[in-house]
């Protein structure tokens, strides 16, 4: 069968997550893959930053792809392009879900080691999927595919 895929994004500041998420959504319409659930989290604005996902989905037509709010991350200040996406706002929160039941529900729907994982932002949330239910997360994960970056601590003086 085709990879199922859960993505864990913080879109908005960034053209990548959302170019991501439209590259997926088109792999799914073409049936490479199964785009199970999105995720999106950080900036201490993940409402907002799944109201961004979930508008992106339904202008691709993914609306029966489950978008749910992860963790809340470092928060930032919002640019005014990051969230300018027509229908944004009109984004109704009863189409968002939490974060972990979207994962959880993505996992325990899924056969056997065929899910790929792919975070592009904060590993917070895939943290505490691990941490809530460790042998789900073995059973049913293919793949883990991170994306990220090193901050320095000047403090510590260390990563």
């Amino acid at each position: 069968g085709v990879p199922q895929v859960v993505l864990i994004t913080d879109p908005g500041p960034d053209p990548d997550d959302v170019k991501t998420l439209l590259v997926l959504g088109v792999m799914h319409h073409q049936r490479a893959i199964r785009l199970c659930g999105v995720i999106a989290n950080g900036g201490g604005m993940p409402l907002l930053r799944a109201k961004l996902a979930r508008c992106v989905l339904d202008h691709i037509h993914l609306e029966d792809v489950p978008v749910g709010v992860g963790s809340e991350g470092r928060p930032t200040v919002a640019q005014p392009h990051e969230f300018g996406l027509s229908g944004v706002d009109a984004v109704d929160e009863s189409r968002l879900a939490d974060g972990q039941t979207v994962l959880h529900q993505a996992l325990a729907r899924a056969r056997a080691q065929t899910v790929v994982m792919v975070c592009i932002s904060s590993l917070r949330d895939l943290a505490d999927v691990i941490s809530a239910d460790p042998g789900l997360v073995v059973d049913k994960v293919r793949e883990v595919a991170i994306q990220g970056g090193l901050d320095w601590d000047e403090e510590a003086n260390d990563f």
